[in-house]
């Protein structure tokens, strides 16, 4: 029982650090645990029901009771947080969240079936290929400082939403779909998945200005890829340029575009994938009227311009990509770690170090090589990198100068909250500050 009690008071300590208001959600259903499960590796037992049943009595925590309706998509588990009483006992404590760690056995290779629900499996040596690479990958983010230098607080506020630049937010897992492991096989955990792309140029490791690489169209490219066709070799040019009535701003249109096509590679039928549009853009394009009579008329087009890979369009394909991205990945990130440097992976993007930025674009051409066989992608970057920087320092001597200013003007101010969490950062290292 005291493994129970000390596991329930770390999450509770470590979701209070995080935000105040942050709750902790667990199942007060007997057979909702199994001690043995790979997924379950501190061997959680039903007795964690009676610890939190206990702390309640005790007013160290507050909680509200979960239901559960038949049919219903409105199910909630249970939610508890720290009360007053026991959050003072936590501004008592000696350790800092850095000593917070994951376990050493935490499975990071999940298969779920088409419910989403986690399952069991056998291994296999590709099984345990896979776990080794997000193991040492694993070590490897766990002593590498992530974090926004201009959050005083670490902490991003969206709309409906917060999100913690957390050292507790750093594990990453592959997730692989109804119950093959042909569908799916990302990698997903890390905090910096969760922010707004304006965020993620804002990141440093180690301490030190990043760049992002994102794949360009890799989706359709990699349906062209099934089909045996090479999309840089047809010279195409940008597979969103299409026409779009009643969108004249050349921005809007391009992202109404690209969010049908990626839309409609993974959705598994028109109307879904027209309602999923409507919901990510409605806000930001107002006065565009996301009717499905104009949608239809956009997914035409696109199905006239991609005629090769139409018939792929709305109809579930895209977890085979996602396999395929997440091979791409995993090749990029078993790469870096080899060589002793921490790489973020946004699935189809990746963040360094803004002195590797020659080896990630190196890396990901790679690997689009080797998994797909087709040719070299187009590649976007965001950030300057120091290869790239350095390029022009003897050829123009102005351009160079213009760069170095630009990085100048742009490196963000290292807030008192963000230097503070270096050192103790570091010090959870042992290093010397």
């Amino acid at each position: 029982i005291n493994k129970h009690i000390k596991v329930a008071l770390l999450n509770l300590c470590v979701a209070w650090n995080e935000h105040p208001d942050m709750k902790l959600c667990g199942h007060m259903n007997h057979n909702a645990y199994k001690a043995k499960s790979r997924y379950n590796e501190l061997h959680i037992s039903k007795k964690i029901i009676d610890v939190v049943n206990r702390l309640y009595e005790l007013n160290l925590i507050d909680l509200v009771t979960g239901f559960y309706k038949p049919n219903s998509r409105f199910n909630r588990v249970t939610r508890i947080w720290s009360t007053k009483e026991l959050i003072k006992q936590f501004k008592q404590v000696k350790f800092q969240p850095y000593h917070i760690q994951n376990h050493i056995e935490r499975e990071s290779i999940i298969l779920r079936n088409s419910a989403k629900k986690d399952i069991k499996y056998d291994d296999n040596p590709d099984i345990k290929r896979m776990r080794s690479i997000l193991i040492e990958y694993n070590q490897l983010i766990s002593r590498t400082f992530i974090d926004i230098p201009e959050l005083d607080e670490p902490l991003i506020i969206t709309k409906d939403k917060y999100i913690a630049v957390s050292s507790n937010e750093k594990f990453t897992r592959r997730i692989f779909n109804n119950e093959t492991w042909e569908d799916g096989g990302r990698f997903f955990g890390g905090w910096w998945q969760r922010v707004p792309s304006e965020w993620r140029t804002k990141i440093y490791i180690n301490n030190m200005q990043t760049v992002e690489d994102d794949y360009s169209t890799l989706h359709p490219v990699l349906l062209y890829a099934n089909k045996g066709l090479d999309y840089i070799k047809l010279k195409r040019g940008d597979a969103y340029d299409i026409e779009v009535p009643n969108i004249f701003n050349q921005d809007d249109k391009r992202k109404l575009v690209k969010k049908l096509l990626l839309i409609a590679i993974n959705a598994k039928t028109e109307s879904s994938a027209f309602r999923a549009v409507k919901s990510e853009l409605q806000e930001e394009i107002p006065y565009y009227s996301f009717k499905f009579d104009d949608l239809k008329v956009v997914l035409k087009n696109l199905k006239e311009k991609h005629y090769e890979i139409a018939d792929d369009f709305c109809t579930g394909k895209g977890l085979g990509l996602m396999n395929l991205d997440g091979k791409i990945a995993e090749y990029i990130i078993d790469k870096f770690t080899n060589n002793n440097i921490p790489v973020l992976c946004i699935h189809d993007s990746f963040i360094v170090p803004f002195n590797q930025d020659n080896l990630l674009r190196k890396t990901m051409n790679e690997g689009i090589m080797q998994i797909t066989n087709q040719g070299l992608p187009n590649i976007d970057r965001k950030g300057l990198g120091f290869n790239e920087l350095n390029s022009v320092k003897h050829l123009d001597r102005d351009l160079y100068l213009d760069r170095i200013k630009h990085l100048g003007e742009t490196a963000p101010n290292r807030s008192k909250g963000y230097i503070y969490r270096q050192q103790l950062f570091e010090e959870y290292l042992g290093k010397e500050i």
